[in-house]
């Protein structure tokens, strides 16, 4: 990015009853400036970040005692903060999901209604994450079908 030169000056005088000052601005204050401001933003980005608690992370160790834990482990399925208006972001990432056979798909929707159950009473948003499949993890179409179904209004 570069910052072009600037100089603002106001004259001294008496506008209305308004006291001015001169004031001359050269390209190393403004320089100093932008720096200032990116410095702070970066401050408040960092802020940000802390104060969602249950954001998205790598990390993700759901605790043994979760009554899903052999579904919840995998990292498919997270609260990730909310939206703009307040909504739940929950994220279904299919690229998350283990070798169909070492996962029980009946589970997988069990857990996700649990965990919607958990927000219904708020709005919230689901985003569904289609990308990242393969052929040795991807659930049948059937799967996805019955599961779409049984999801009522609540």
């Amino acid at each position: 990015m570069r910052i072009l030169p600037l100089a603002l000056s106001f004259l001294s005088g008496d506008l209305g009853g308004i006291q001015t000052h001169a004031v001359m601005t050269n390209t190393s204050d403004l320089e100093k400036l932008a720096d200032i401001e990116l410095q702070r933003e970066e401050e408040e980005d960092e802020e940000e970040q802390k104060r969602v608690p249950d954001g998205p992370s790598s990390t993700f160790n759901p605790d043994p005692s979760h009554p899903y834990y052999d579904v919840a482990r995998h990292g498919i399925i997270q609260v990730s903060g909310d939206d703009n208006y307040g909504r739940k972001l929950i994220v279904f990432s299919s690229c998350c999901l283990p070798p169909s056979h070492q996962l029980n798909h009946r589970r997988l929707l069990e857990y996700l209604k649990f965990t919607l159950d958990q927000y219904v009473e708020m709005d919230y948003i689901l985003v569904y994450f289609h990308y990242g499949l393969r052929s040795s993890n991807k659930p049948s179409l059937k799967w996805l079908r019955e599961a779409y179904s049984e999801f009522d209004r609540k």
